[in-house]
């Protein structure tokens, strides 16, 4: 039997683990949040390469799809109202649903090329790197779009606008999870993780200067570069697997924050969690998998470096979550006493009381900033939406984890897309969206509005500002 004394020296440095765990976290984001309200003055000092645009060079957009009946002609549409003439439209495509019907129909288009695979080797990397085997030998610039996104009409301009040197080797833009955002609690969930990911997390790296990642959605990519880093990668988090490889090569990623791409949100519970699921698994394997080659590359800063291992440390939330909860339970059951660090050093309890209070309350407050930034005036709902649900999926994060940390990936979870818009025509009503976003660069006119987004003219004040726009 172990004794008492060695039973609490162990419990309360276990229980201080964690601590020291979430207080770090809590202040990277609030760090991140302070750079990500001081983008637009970094931004302002960044001199655009206009040249490159006059230049027109040959950008192939490719649109991996997997049984996107839902959302495949809208994406099209989208990549065809392009205010860009030098491109082609490549659809890697692995479905087994209508979705072959469909796409039979829209590669007559001069400008559309359909690839069929009839397997999911790779899954989305996979398709991405089929796709890469048939661009055109002239293009230069790969602009990858997901399935339910609408790129503006000028993305293809504003992101070759970013590539400001030779270091920049990709572009991201700001996935904009607005049209189903308020469907039911989840899509409110799901919206709020996106809004605190592009609007503070990406947005604060880049104006750090630290690594703001790639999330997908809508991102362009230099083709020499993906050749020098061997492509996108079979990772189920390939987005995630290439930024750190282009990082650890030696290049950066511009994150232009102003180019929003319109997406959707998971609406159940089951794709909720099976796609939060599958960013902390594969995240987990490609930062195990890279950890070496991050902390031995000479190409990168040690700012990008404690960046890059910072960010790989925030997958493991839900284990330290679980792991302090029953370290905390079974110390109460063992009647032991476990002092937290700052009882240990003796701090006074008006520095322990700010301290707690610190750590509770600066997660929703970052939250609350993003939020904030994308126009949302009433907050409340959405932030008990998403605490809630990171409470309930946290045991599925932790399997997460251990699959990515110990396992090989056997399987790609699909986020099933409805094409369902409910928010947008009221984003409208109440100008709501930011200026410049909705419905212009997006759409032209009022007939390609009704068409090109499905949103019907469900009120009297939709209507009027479609024919206004």
């Amino acid at each position: 039997m172990l004794d008492t004394g060695v039973l609490e020296l162990v419990f309360t440095v276990l229980c201080n683990l964690s601590f020291a765990y979430f207080f770090l976290l809590c202040t990277r984001y609030c760090v991140l949040c302070f750079y990500a309200l001081r983008y637009k003055k970094k931004i302002s000092k960044c001199l655009l390469n206009g040249g490159l645009v006059e230049k027109r060079p040959f950008v192939t957009v490719m649109v991996p799809t997997y049984n996107e009946r839902n959302v495949v002609e809208r994406v099209l549409r989208a990549c065809l109202s392009l205010d860009y003439d030098n491109y082609e439209i490549l659809v890697v495509d692995d479905s087994t649903d209508e979705t072959l019907e469909i796409l039979k129909r829209w590669e007559r288009h001069p400008r559309i090329r359909v690839i069929h695979r009839e397997h999911r080797k790779g899954w989305k990397g996979g398709a991405l790197d089929e796709g890469l085997k048939h661009v055109r030998p002239e293009t230069e610039f790969i602009m990858v779009v997901d399935a339910d996104c609408i790129p503006p009409r000028d993305a293809i301009q504003r992101m070759l606008s970013c590539f400001i040197s030779d270091k920049v080797a990709a572009v991201q833009g700001y996935q904009y999870t607005v049209l189903n955002a308020d469907e039911n609690w989840i899509t409110r969930a799901a919206r709020t993780l996106m809004s605190t990911a592009y609007a503070v997390d990406y947005a604060g790296r880049f104006a750090s200067g630290a690594a703001p990642q790639l999330g997908g959605g809508l991102m362009m990519v230099r083709r020499d570069v993906l050749d020098e880093i061997g492509g996108f990668g079979t990772s189920i988090t390939e987005d995630y697997d290439m930024a750190v490889r282009i990082y650890t090569h030696g290049y950066e990623i511009f994150f232009l924050e102003d180019l929003k791409v319109l997406t959707e949100c998971p609406s159940t519970f089951r794709n909720f969690v099976g796609q939060m699921c599958r960013w902390i698994e594969g995240r987990a394997r490609d930062f195990k998998r890279n950890l070496k080659a991050i902390l031995s590359s000479r190409k990168l800063s040690a700012k990008r470096k404690l960046d890059l291992v910072l960010d790989g440390l925030t997958n493991f939330a839900g284990f330290m979550t679980l792991f302090s909860f029953a370290a905390s339970i079974v110390s109460m059951l063992l009647g032991l006493s476990v002092p937290n660090i700052l009882e240990v050093l003796g701090l006074p309890w008006p520095i322990q009381l700010a301290t707690t209070i610190y750590m509770l309350a600066s997660y929703p407050i970052v939250q609350y900033v993003a939020l904030k930034k994308e126009g949302v005036k009433r907050t409340l709902r959405w932030l008990a939406s998403c605490l809630i649900a990171m409470a309930v999926i946290t045991p599925f994060a932790v399997k997460a984890l251990f699959k990515g940390l110990f396992l090989q990936a056997t399987s790609f979870f699909r986020t099933y897309k409805t094409g369902r818009i409910t928010m947008l025509e009221r984003q409208i009503e109440y100008l709501r969206v930011p200026h410049g976003v909705i419905p212009s660069p997006y759409v032209g006119g009022a007939d390609l509005m009704t068409s090109f987004l499905m949103v019907e003219h469900r009120s009297q004040i939709f209507s009027i500002m479609c024919r206004l726009c």
